[in-house]
C-alpha cells in the first residue's frame, strides 16, 4: 500500500497570522530593523491577498535585512519569536490533526513558504513527520541574498511537494492538503483531498462548486513547553543550529 501524505500549510492555517508579519514585529522591537519595514510588509501583505506577492523580492529583502547580523544571531532572534509569539498562536485543531492523520499512519507534513528554520520549530512542536519549506542560503557565517532553486511558494510548493511524494512512492491523488491561501491553489487541485481552512475569499470564491471541506480553526493549543528543532534542511543552517543548541545546553 502506499504511503499517504498530509501536507499542511502554516500561515493562517496552523498559525493565527502570517509568520513573516509577526517576525517583522519582533525584529523591530528587538532592532533588528527598522519601523520603516512595516510599511513593506503591509503592502506585501495586500499583495499575497490579491495573489499578487513577488515572491522572491520579498524572500532577497528579508533575507537582506537579515544578512546584516550573523547567522547565530539570527537564529537567536527566531527562537526567542517563535517561543514568545508564534507557538502560543499555533491552532489546537491544527495540531490535533497532525495527529489524528499520524494515528492513521499517514505521513504528515508542514508546507510553507518560510524559512525552514521557523518551518522546523513549527514541524517539532506538532509532532509532524517533516518539512517542505524554503531553503535559507547562507555565505560564510551570513544569510545571503543568492537563492537557488524554487522557494516553497504557489508552484514552487506544488514542486517541492511533487518531489517529496515521488521520493516516498506516494500519490498525490491519495494526499491531504490543508491551506487557507488562493496563492495555494496549484497544490490544492494536485491532491486527491484538499482541504480548506479558514479560507481567504479569494480561495472560496475559486473553489465554487467544488466539493471541498471548509474548517475553521479557532482556539489556541497550549503547550506545555517548546520542544527543540530536530534537523534542518541545509547543511549550512544545520551546522549553524547544531553550535547554537549546544551553545543552549551549555548555558551560561
Amino acid at each position: 500500500m502506499k504511503e499517504v501524505v498530509a501536507f499542511f500549510d502554516l500561515d493562517h492555517t496552523l498559525l493565527d497570522g502570517a509568520n513573516g508579519n509577526i517576525y517583522a514585529l519582533v525584529m523591530v522591537k528587538e532592532g533588528f530593523m527598522k519601523k520603516s519595514m512595516l510599511f513593506w510588509m503591509a503592502w506585501y501583505t495586500i499583495l499575497y491577498k490579491l495573489n499578487c506577492l513577488p515572491g522572491r523580492e520579498v524572500y532577497r529583502r528579508v533575507l537582506s535585512i537579515m544578512g546584516r547580523y550573523t547567522v547565530l544571531e539570527m537564529i537567536e532572534m527566531m527562537d526567542r519569536g517563535f517561543e514568545e509569539s508564534i507557538m502560543p498562536r499555533l491552532y489546537r485543531e491544527g495540531a490535533r490533526l497532525v495527529s489524528m492523520h499520524k494515528e492513521k499512519g499517514h505521513r504528515t507534513v508542514v508546507a510553507t513558504a518560510a524559512g525552514e528554520y521557523i518551518a522546523e520549530r513549527v514541524r517539532a512542536q506538532l509532532g509532524a513527520h517533516d518539512v517542505i519549506a524554503t531553503p535559507i542560503p547562507i555565505e560564510g557565517d551570513r544569510i545571503s541574498t543568492e537563492m537557488e532553486g524554487p522557494t516553497a511558494f504557489m508552484e514552487g510548493k506544488l514542486k517541492m511537494a511533487r518531489s517529496y511524494c515521488e521520493s516516498r512512492g506516494s500519490d498525490m491523488a491519495d494526499c491531504y492538503f490543508y491551506s487557507d491561501s488562493a496563492s495555494d491553489l496549484p497544490l490544492l487541485e494536485a491532491v486527491g483531498h484538499p482541504v480548506m481552512v479558514n479560507p481567504q475569499l479569494k480561495l472560496s470564491l475559486a473553489a465554487r462548486g467544488r466539493p471541498w471541506p471548509v474548517l475553521r480553526f479557532r482556539e489556541y493549543a497550549d503547550f506545555g513547553r517548546a520542544r527543540r528543532p530536530g534537523r534542518l534542511l541545509t547543511p549550512e543552517m544545520d551546522r549553524f543550529n547544531r553550535v547554537y543548541e549546544a551553545e543552549l545546553e551549555a548555558g551560561p
